[in-house]
């Protein structure tokens, strides 16, 4: 449990001291500083301490800004890493799904099963549910003639709606989806805030906070139970729609093991939380830009007015100045800003010795807003990706890297591009006030007070 590994942490010396970073009274003041704001906190740490920085008794945790390390890390030694003790934060709340789950043969076995119920087939099958329920939402907004939304809360209900149809699929009641929303809402902040506290109470310790906290995690495990009882019980494996049907039925094609009762709960509430979350927040920050920038806006809306209908993860190929926008957008507001990692054997960082068990912070957000990798770093320019192979990039990690890179990366994208594409093909957007809304980190990246937007209808 988190709390015992952090017991064990105040009880025993880092041996990272020689590495630079803050002690003393500056130590307590940036540790503030990220239970504050921990974007701020990793800018702050980089500028006062470089590519590396320790923070020692009790979190025992390097940051690591330099994406020689980085590579190190998530590809040239990813063996002996495995995810780090901010992710066992999550486990409360996932369980021991892909995300969280440090078992290498387990992992291994589930990601098999999982790649392959979200691989290109899969994707261009739900492609049409996205496109169906992206038409539905933009017809409501037809018909109340609206003009000025939140953005930000109108791709949570989206994704959210698309996230039930295609991953729970039709059991899913009004209710039902109400109890889930504000689950994975509750506990993901919470599990987050938990992570930058020196000396967090345990889950087990009734307070107030706490008994929400289990009140909510124990409603969206009743129901996703639920749903796989339902599914194994009733139905048919040639009718298999939602993921949640086609993980009840899939084997590993290598082994013919398939997953267990707890293993399917955890994957699809780790899909869950990592599915609908994640994007929907993407999108927010790709709409606020885009409407930002009438220019590349309508640029997009060319593209997409004299191309067919997106339906396949293709569509960097049919729609490549859309493409390029998504993936500048996810790089300028990175909707995962951090990540971290645990090493199980001694390493090397340069000249410092790395013990074994140190956490190691991998700051995303940094790294792509870095002058050091991007020309105008903190431009909106989508053609500085013009003839570039993203995955090629070492400084450009939004779903990570290596062997543990986020298995629903194509299904997000293609998600993206088509709400997208649907939303300009009907709509002129442009942004309310003159900028952006404040970036927070709670799990994922959030717009501070939302994402406010003016609509106006295309003109033929």
């Amino acid at each position: 449990m988190p709390f015992f590994k952090n017991l064990r942490n105040c009880f025993s010396l880092s041996g990272i001291r020689h590495i630079p970073g803050p002690r003393g009274l500056n130590f307590v003041k940036l540790m503030f500083h990220f239970k504050r704001d921990s974007l701020g906190a990793l800018e702050e740490t980089e500028k006062q301490f470089g590519e590396i920085a320790s923070y020692g008794w009790p979190i025992n945790t390097i940051i690591i800004y330099d994406t020689k390390l980085i590579k190190q890390v998530l590809g040239d030694k990813r063996k002996i890493y495995v995810k780090g003790a901010q992710t066992d934060e999550m486990k409360v709340v996932m369980g021991n799904g892909l995300v969280t789950n440090n078992d290498r043969r387990s992992w291994l076995r589930s990601r098999v099963i999982v790649s392959k119920e979200l691989g290109p087939a899969a994707i261009t099958g739900f492609s049409k549910i996205i496109l169906d329920l992206s038409k539905k939402t933009i017809k409501r907004w037809k018909d109340s003639n609206a003009t000025d939304l939140d953005f930000s809360l109108e791709m949570r209900n989206l994704t959210f709606a698309i996230a039930g149809k295609t991953l729970l699929g039709s059991d899913l009641t009004e209710e039902d989806a109400r109890i889930v929303d504000e689950a994975v809402l509750y506990t993901s902040k919470m599990a987050h805030d938990h992570m930058f506290e020196l000396f967090p109470l345990p889950y087990w310790v009734p307070t107030k906070k706490n008994r929400e906290f289990h009140r909510h995690n124990n409603n969206l495990s009743s129901i996703v139970k639920r749903l796989l009882s339902q599914e194994k019980d009733h139905s048919d494996e040639s009718k298999a729609a939602s993921i949640l049907q086609r993980l009840v039925y899939a084997k590993n094609p290598e082994t013919g093991e398939g997953l267990s009762d707890q293993e399917l709960k955890d994957e699809v509430i780790t899909l869950l939380i990592a599915g609908y979350e994640t994007t929907s927040n993407s999108l927010a920050w790709i709409f606020g830009l885009l409407s930002k920038h009438t220019e590349i806006q309508q640029e997009l809306r060319e593209e997409i007015q004299s191309s067919e209908e997106i339906n396949s993860i293709n569509f960097k190929n049919t729609h490549p100045k859309l493409y390029r926008a998504i993936i500048e957008g996810i790089r300028l507001y990175t909707t995962i800003p951090m990540s971290s990692r645990k090493n199980l054997e001694d390493d090397q960082f340069g000249k410092y010795k790395v013990p074994k068990g140190t956490s190691i912070v991998i700051p995303v957000w940094n790294i792509h807003r870095s002058e050091k990798h991007w020309k105008n770093a903190l431009n909106f320019n989508p053609s500085r990706f013009e003839g570039v192979e993203v995955n090629r990039l070492e400084h450009y990690l939004p779903f990570s890297k290596g062997e543990r890179r986020c298995v629903g990366e194509n299904f997000s994208l293609i998600e993206v591009a088509v709400i997208v594409s649907e939303v300009l093909k009907e709509y002129e957007l442009e942004l309310i006030g003159s900028a952006l809304p404040k970036a927070v980190s709670h799990v994922s990246l959030k717009p501070e007070s939302g994402m406010p937007i003016k609509l106006s209808k295309v003109i033929p």
